[in-house]
Parts: C-alpha cells; structure tokens; sequence
C-alpha cells in the first residue's frame, strides 16, 4: 500500500502504522548492530572460513534486515522478540544514544492500540466464540509487551532527563507525529549511511521474502451494540512490493502483518481511524466557522477554501481506504462500516456504562451523538433522497411548498428536522445543475464549483452514496447551523466584489492598448462575470421548467449561492484572483508603476520621508522595495544616486517592451490560481495545488516571508529540511491549517494590493511631473509632449528629471520633485 497521498497528507492510521513499523525498525536495527559488536569483539583467532550461511547471517543483523537497494523499507518483527531487542538496546546503549522520537512513537502506538483493543475485548467478553477470545488474549498480550518495553525505555531516559522531565502518559488527543516520524527517518536513514559501507554489492536481504501474500476471512463478531453474528467477510490480502531508489520512503512504504490474528484488528482500527480523521476534519472547520459567526476573525474566502479542500481530502481519504481493501472492496462500503461501528463495536470514545439508567431523551441525545459522529443524519437524507427521485428526473419544488431551516438553538427533534430541511434547499439545485450540464448548457465544472454540489450531481448521476459525500454533507450541514441567518454573508461580499471588478475592468479596458491577450483576457472575464455572477445561470431554466407544470410563482435569484457559503465565497476569491493576476499583468506590461517607484523613494530620500502613498507602501511591502531598487534606502543615498541606478539599470529593460518587472507569484499564490481562477474542463482538478502549498510554506520557513517569488534556499542551510519535507507529509489537520495561514496571508498581503488604481495613481503622477517639468521635457524628450504617445513610454520622464538634477540646480529641482509627490499623495484615497 502506498501511503502518501497528492495532496501530500497522511491520515491517522497510516501515522500509526508508520510509526509502528519505524519503532521496530530502529529497534531491530541497533539491537543487532549492538549483537554483531559483541561477537566481533573477542574474534582474535584465526578467520573462519565464510560460508553462504553466515555470510547472509552477518548480512541480517548488520542491516537490520534492510535491503541496501531499498533503504527505505520497514524490518519483518515478530512480537515476541520485541521485548529482548528492547533489552538489549537498554542494556547496552548510553541513554544519550536513545532516540526521543522513537519513544514518543512508541508511546502513541501504545495509545492507539489500547483504544482499539477495548472493544476487542467487549466483544470477547460478550462471545461464544473461542477464536475471537484468543485474538483477544494475543491483543492484550502484545500491548502488555509494549507497555513494559515503554516504561524501561522511559527509566533509562529518566537517568538523563530526570523523573520530573519524563514523557507524560499519552494524552486523550494523541496521534502519531508526523515529526516524531520525520526525525526517525532522517535517523534511520543517517544509520543506514553508515552501514552501507560495510555491506558488500551481492548481499541480500531477506525483507523482500517476509511478507508472502495470504489470503484470511474476516469474520464480523458480536459487538457491544448487537450480539447477531454476520456472515464473514473477504478479506484482503497483504502485499509487499520492493520500493525504487527514487521514490519517497512514504510512496514505498509497506507494512508486513507478524500474525494473522492481527487482520481483524488493523480492520477495526483502520476504519475508526478513517472516522476519526473525518471528525477532526469537521471539527477544525467547524470551528473556524463558528470564529467568523461570532467576531468575524476569519475571512470568508479562506473559510471557502479552507472547507473545500476538506472535502476533497474526504475523496483522497475514501480512495485510500478503497485501495488499501482492494480485495474485499465491500469492507470500505459507508454502509458496512456504519454497520460495524453503530450497530456492533460502538465507538471507542463513547462511555456505554450505565446505559439503563439514562432517561429517554439522554438516551436519544446520546445515540444521536454517536450517529452524528458517523455522520448518519446525512447518510438518511441521501438515501431518502435516492429512494424519492426517478434516475434521469429533476424534482421541482416550488417556493411556496418548500420548508426553510428554523435557525436558532434546536432540541433533537427540531435538528432532524433542520437537517432536512437544509438537505432538502439544496439537492434540486444540484440536481438542476446535472441536467443542464447533461444538456451541454454548463460546462462539466462551472466556475469554482465547490465539491459539495459536485458531490451532490455524482449521487444522482450514478445512484450511490460514498462516504466522501456523506462527511463533505455532514460537514454543509454543521455550517449551515453554525452561520445561521449569516448563510447568506458570502453571497453578499460576492456581489461586492464582482461590482467592483466589472466597474474596474471597464473602466481601464479602453486604455489597455496592447498586448492583444491582456485585453482579450479582461473581455473574457467580463464576459464570465455577467453570467456565472451577475446572473443567475440557473433562473431561465428553472423558470421554464416551473413554466411547463404551471407554476408561476417568482423565483428568487440566486438562491443556491445564497445558500451555499462555500460556493460564493470560492467565487469571490476567484474574483480577486482574476483582478490581481489581470493588475499584475497590467503593471508589468508598461513601466510607468516601476518609474513611479523610483520617484517616491527619491522624493522620501530628500528630506520628506513622511509621505503616505496607501496602495504603493502596500505594494513595497509585499513586493520588497529594496529588491525592486536594487539598493536599500539610507540617509548615504541620495535622489541623484537613485536616479542614477535607474537610468543605468532599468531604463534599458523598460525601453525593451514588455517585460516581467517583479517577482514572479509565490509557488502558494500560483497554486491558488490554478485550482481557482482557471477552469482546466474537468470535472475533478488535481489536489496537487496542495502540495505546493506544503513546499512553499518550508520557503516561508526558511525565511522568504514577504517573497512573492519563491527563492531557492540553498543546499547547505536548508537541504535536510527539504528532503525530510519531500519525503513526508502532514496530517489532513496540518494541512487545513497551511492552507489557512497561507491564504490569509494571500489576502492580507498580495490580493490587498489594487494594481488597477496603483497603476492610475502612477499615471497621475507623471501627467503631474510632465507639467512640472515641462520645459526640460520640451528640450529633452519632446515625444512625450504627443497624445497619442504610449503609456510604457512615459518613463522617459525619468532621465529628464535626472539630467535636470544633475545639471542644473540640483536642491530647486529636488523640491521641485518632491512638492509633485507630495501633491499626488495627498490626493490619493
């Protein structure tokens, strides 16, 4: 099973499993590195012959049972060995020389199978069953095993640290970390390293003959919530395939199962897992949406964003979950799971002691719970909904028969009924999209269609309900309780922002004199404007639909963006996209922004340096003023000098035509644009925006902060960081939160700059400095004086003032220079 996933996030069981297979690697690996030293010490006799036999046994406990041409595997170890290997290390090794990470694995690993291994035992304990009651004891047994070989681990450590500093017990939240496991891989692999030099070039490890494949049937047992035995299930056989040199430890990583009885219980904690990355998903979300409900703290573009990507991390999860039980597809079923978890095991974090003291209504407050953390309540709609609409029909309800959600603090029955009622606004929307799309009236995306309505068209069209939906529904459902009235604040701020964007791009559009592609990209958004935005590409056709049955109610505009907070505030960010790519785009073609950034700095270095430009102090900021004057401002450099610079530097660029002036977009800005602002025509896009996400946030770490280009660190500071990056990956968690820091730094940083107006704002301060300094254009550069002279041209301003500088009265022209900047500034809004 390959475990990294493209968005390049790794779940809670594969964490587990990772770190499990880690842990016993370093132990096997240093226990025989420890065995070997010992027997090479007292070998002072004669050399012994060396035979096949021993020389491939020198070879296993030299390398650990790691192949040289797969350093990246994971070591085949039975449980019972564990405890003397962990003897061995303690015994034989300096505390120092103890990886604290593979401790902390350890640690977590212990936690992790003691929440899976107590309903094992409840079902034991309830079972007639002989076999699950010795699964259970071989459980019990190996987490005992684990737990003494925790507790020595941590009095040696205790030596070194103290007793007060010892590891606390593994806390309730605990999971794998992905840094315990990135420092074990960079440990593993420096030892490695250092083994490879003894290892001669035909030497075989015995890791790739470890895990011959087998096939086992999992039989269901009776659980804590009902004692009704199932007819067994498939199951999946185990594979191992030998990894390439080239490929990441987590692509190739496979782990081997010691003991058969072990399938049963990997089964169990791969789908709790599989839950429970769901629900930490959902409660990240949740909360970030319930920040903005209260103190609008968080902006709703990156809440759109932030809720998208969780729910395309739900597919990358349901896909790896169908890929790790390929064999007995059935087991990843949303029904099967739903079955065992709800109606046999029950959940590890719910209490089902003193059940029959509950009153009634405890008793369905609790089992809702449960079911909600399932995400059951969406899994009934959608088969409601599946069992209520024909294949190929588009239910039309009409406006005055449709129930709107209560909004407010709901008892349990009141909240079924607001789920439906949110489930059932949505799903005619969606299903009206399907059939215009099948009617070739919509693309197969329409722009930056979120992936709940895209969800929501792949039941209906294929008639099934996969778990990824059913948590992405669960997840619009929270929102929708969390916003309130306040549902219908993203669709607000998108009307703003795309009138803002229409008046701007007509507004500028006649002055765009070339390239010919920026001015045909401008008419194609406007174009996109009026129907996806300013428009309701739904209304005619829902109107003619309501039409033919003989409703003739008005319908209100706009209604699924009105209820989709997802949807509009993904729209409005696409927006701001679009006008700061098209600004950017602007600004780069002529020089006049580039002119009028020399002209502030110098006015600022001639003794006014409290100047107040709103726009072009926002654009330094971001951008790097002195990357962009190549100098950084000091009381030694004077207007001269940096005029100077200018016309040596940069007026030969200017004068080329068309060039890239500043940095290009970080690698996290491009990505953004690319998944958002730019429809490719497919139906699904690629998550790999997201791991370019991760990578430029390791830039931002190693110190670019402010870079809208990302800089290559270099090879000797950052080189470790990188590749235990390439090599890894984040939590699902981890991610959202990148994803959330990253484009709220977008928004706070790039997309606040307006180029549009900073580009006016500059084009008024040259016509300003043209009159100022007319007579010395006159003598100089009487091409500008013409009308139809073209904007990039404008920078030939420059050199003017500059001989004016240097020729003439240099104080009367600085204060000359500096009163036209201080008049355009104070203009400015």
């Amino acid at each position: 099973m390959a475990f990294s996933r493209e968005s390049g996030t790794l779940g809670t069981y594969q964490r587990y499993k990772l770190g499990q297979a880690q842990f016993q690697k370093w132990l096997k690996q240093t226990s025989d590195k420890l065995r070997l030293g010992r027997s090479a010490k007292p070998a002072t006799g004669p050399a012994r012959p060396e035979t096949p036999a021993t020389k491939k046994g020198q070879n296993i406990s030299g390398n650990g049972n790691q192949s040289k041409g797969d350093p990246k595997g994971t070591s085949a170890v039975h449980w019972s060995q564990l405890e003397s290997m962990a003897t061995d290390v303690i015994e034989n090794s300096d505390p120092e020389q103890i990886p604290q990470s593979a401790i902390s694995i350890l640690r977590d690993v212990v936690y992790l199978r003691k929440k899976s291994a107590r309903f094992f035992s409840s079902a034991a304990s309830k079972s007639e069953n002989e076999t699950l009651k010795q699964k259970n004891l071989a459980h019990e047994h190996i987490i005992k095993v684990l737990e003494k070989i925790l507790h020595r681990f941590d009095t040696a450590l205790s030596k070194i640290i103290g007793p007060s500093a010892a590891p606390s017990p593994a806390r309730e939240d605990r999971h794998v970390s992905m840094n315990d496991i990135n420092n074990m891989f960079e440990y593993l692999k420096v030892e490695e390293s250092h083994d490879g030099d003894k290892e001669g070039p035909d030497e075989i490890s015995d890791v790739e003959t470890a895990a011959p494949k087998r096939g086992k049937k999992l039989s269901k047992k009776s659980g804590k919530k009902q004692k009704q035995k199932k007819q067994p299930k498939e199951q999946r056989s185990q594979k191992h395939t030998t990894a390439t040199q080239d490929a990441s430890w987590v692509d190739t990583f496979q782990w081997v199962d010691e003991d058969e009885e072990e399938d049963d219980f990997d089964y169990y904690m791969l789908i709790y897992c599989f839950f429970q990355d769901f629900n930490s998903i959902r409660t990240y979300v949740c909360d970030r949406w319930t920040e903005y409900f209260y103190d609008k703290s968080v902006s709703l573009n990156t809440l759109a964003v932030v809720t998208n990507a969780a729910c395309e991390i739900f597919h990358e999860m349901e896909y790896e979950l169908e890929k790790t039980l390929k064999d007995t597809p059935q087991l990843a079923d949303y029904g099967f799971m739903l079955q065992m978890l709800f109606y046999q095991y029950g959940l590890d974090h719910v209490d089902y002691s003193g059940e029959d003291e509950l009153t009634h209504s405890e008793r369905n407050y609790k089992i809702f719970g449960e079911a909600d953390w399932l995400g059951f309540p969406a899994y009934t709609h959608v088969l409601q909904l599946l069992e209520f609409i024909p294949p190929g029909k588009v239910p039309m309800i009409p406006p005055s028969t449709m129930k709107r959600p209560k909004y407010g603090p709901q008892e349990f029955d009141d909240y079924r009924h607001f789920t439906k009622d949110v489930v059932f606004e949505l799903f005619p929307e969606c299903c009206l999209l399907k059939a215009m799309k099948k009617n070739g009236e919509l693309p197969a995306t329409v722009s930056a269609q979120d992936e709940l309505t895209l969800d929501f068209e792949h039941i209906f069209r294929l008639r099934d309900c996969p778990s990824s939906f059913v948590f992405g529904l669960s997840l619009y459902i929270d929102i929708r309780y969390i916003l309130e009235d306040q549902v219908i604040d993203a669709f607000n701020l998108l009307q703003s922002t795309a009138a803002r964007m229409k008046t701007t791009l007509e507004d500028h559009l006649p002055n765009i004199k070339g390239p010919w592609d920026l001015k045909r990209d401008c008419r194609d958004r406007l174009a996109e404007l009026e129907v996806a935005i300013i428009d309701d590409f739904l209304l005619e056709n829902k109107t003619e639909r309501f039409r033919e049955k003989g409703v003739t109610e008005t319908l209100e505009h706009h209604f699924l963006l009105k209820i989709d907070p997802i949807w509009s505030g993904l729209l409005d960010f696409r927006c701001q996209l679009v006008l700061d790519d098209l600004g950017y785009r602007l600004i780069n073609e002529a020089s006049v922004v580039l002119g009028a950034v020399f002209i502030y700095a110098a006015s600022r270095l001639s003794g006014t340096p409290d100047l107040h430009w709103p726009q072009m102090d926002r654009f330094l900021t971001v951008h790097k003023e002195d990357r962009i004057l190549q100098d950084v401002l000091s009381t030694q450099l004077s207007p001269v000098d940096l005029l100077k610079k200018f016309v040596d530097r940069h007026l030969p660029v200017a004068e080329s035509g068309p060039a890239n002036k500043f940095a290009n977009p970080s690698k996290a800005h491009e990505a953004l644009y690319q998944r958002y602002a730019w429809d490719s025509g497919s139906s699904r896009l690629s998550m790999g925006y997201l791991h370019e996400i991760i990578q430029d946030k390791f830039d931002v770490k190693a110190g670019y902060t402010l870079s809208r280009q990302a800089v290559p660190p270099s090879p000797e500071t950052n080189s470790r960081d990188k590749e235990a990056h390439n090599s890894a990956g984040v939590s699902p968690v981890q991610l959202l939160e990148i994803l959330d820091e990253t484009t709220t730094s977008l928004l706070e940083n790039q997309l606040s700059i307006d180029y549009f107006l900073l580009h006016e704002e500059s084009m008024q301060l040259f016509r300003e400095l043209m009159r100022e300094f007319s007579p010395e254009v006159k003598k100089d550069a009487p091409i500008l004086l013409d009308e139809n002279t073209r904007t990039d041209k404008l920078i030939l301003l420059l050199p003017v003032i500059y001989r004016s500088l240097t020729n003439g009265n240099t104080e009367e022209t600085t204060n000359r220079l500096t009163k036209v900047t201080a008049k355009v500034c104070a203009k400015v809004p």
